[in-house]
């Protein structure tokens, strides 16, 4: 989602402002530091994937709605790039993609830790956490991995993301934003919809097709189980 100084506000350095950019600016500094950047460059087609991944993502956000004035949605397809780069490179690449689309105009800089938050940090890290659930269960069935993330796992984390959306409204926002997107919550309806058919979509391609791609899929446990 986008977000546009008309609807969080002109200054840029007020205290929640600048509480979110120390905040985004110590995780994406995080990210930096622990991402694998040795499995990345040691292997081109992973490079390839990584820049195709990336100009991806700035075309797909380039493509928003408007859901009420000063405020844009989008496809995330944070849980894909999470699913098969990682969480770091999800959090390094939806950063990434945000600041060439500063450069090309199409994201206010003012609101980009906003904007990073609930398009990148927040989609990637409950579906790194999801994933992180789905290990932990007994299940070696591939579907679980493939539906149980990529579609039905999108649902829930982008659902999560627009209640967590609300409360941001609520809280840091005057009543009538708040209101106004109350107005439209019927948009949720198509949001999930399309989201959830894409990620799964391309999950499902990604594994099935280029499975030593993926990173988080582990094929010793769901291809090559016995039991």
């Amino acid at each position: 989602m986008l977000f546009s100084p008309e609807l969080i506000g002109p200054q840029p350095f007020t205290h929640w402002a600048l509480l979110c950019w120390l905040l985004c600016g110590g995780v994406l500094a995080w990210a930096l530091w622990r991402a694998p950047w040795n499995a990345i460059l040691r292997v081109s087609s992973r490079q390839h994937a990584l820049l195709g991944a990336l100009v991806g993502l700035c075309l797909i956000w380039s493509f928003r709605f408007e859901v009420i004035p000063g405020l844009h949605f989008h496809p995330f397809l944070m849980t894909t790039v999470t699913l098969v780069f990682g969480w770091c490179f999800a959090l390094i690449m939806g950063a990434s993609a945000l600041l060439l689309l500063v450069l090309m105009g199409t994201v206010d800089w003012q609101t980009l830790p906003w904007t990073w938050l609930f398009s990148a940090a927040l989609p990637a890290t409950m579906a790194y956490a999801l994933l992180r659930t789905i290990e932990w269960l007994p299940t070696r069935n591939l579907f679980v991995y493939i539906l149980g993330l990529g579609f039905f796992g999108t649902l829930l984390t982008t659902f999560l993301n627009c209640l967590l959306l609300l409360g941001f409204f609520w809280l840091l926002l005057p009543d009538k934003a708040l209101l106004a997107l109350w107005d439209k919550q019927a948009f949720v309806v198509p949001l999930l919809y399309s989201e959830g058919f894409i990620n799964g979509m391309l999950v499902t391609s990604v594994t099935v097709f280029f499975p030593d791609l993926v990173k988080t899929f582990d094929d010793e446990r769901f291809l090559k189980s016995d039991s």
